[in-house]
């Protein structure tokens, strides 16, 4: 499997005072509020659609993301690439749930698997 954020560490709580872009300062999932863990009363979740199968495009003009899993090839493993980047994302998140849309679970028309 190919990684397309390896170098990044994952991001984790450095409250308030850090400077890291890539730090909680306010979400300490550990935290308790109300007598339960702030992680189960915020329940982060990442959009498969919106972050990795939207090109950019808007009423304008064409997308403007580059992407590696959006280049023109062989439908399922771009699927596939797609779908190994978005889990390394969430897992460098942090981020236990996903959605998706009902198209992102299946390919295009007349693609065999």
């Amino acid at each position: 499997m190919q990684t397309y954020f390896d170098q990044l560490d994952r991001v984790r709580y450095e409250g308030p005072k850090s400077t890291n872009p890539l730090a909680f300062r306010h979400y300490n999932p550990d935290e308790l509020v109300l007598g339960k863990r702030m992680e189960d009363h915020l329940r982060f979740a990442a959009c498969y659609w919106h972050t990795f199968c939207w090109n950019g495009a808007d009423m304008f003009g064409v997308g403007s993301f580059d992407r590696p899993w959006q280049q023109p090839g062989d439908a399922l493993e771009m699927a596939k690439r797609k779908a190994d980047v978005a889990f390394e994302f969430f897992h460098k998140l942090n981020v236990p749930y996903y959605c998706f849309h009902d198209v992102d679970g299946r390919f295009a028309q007349g693609v065999q698997q």
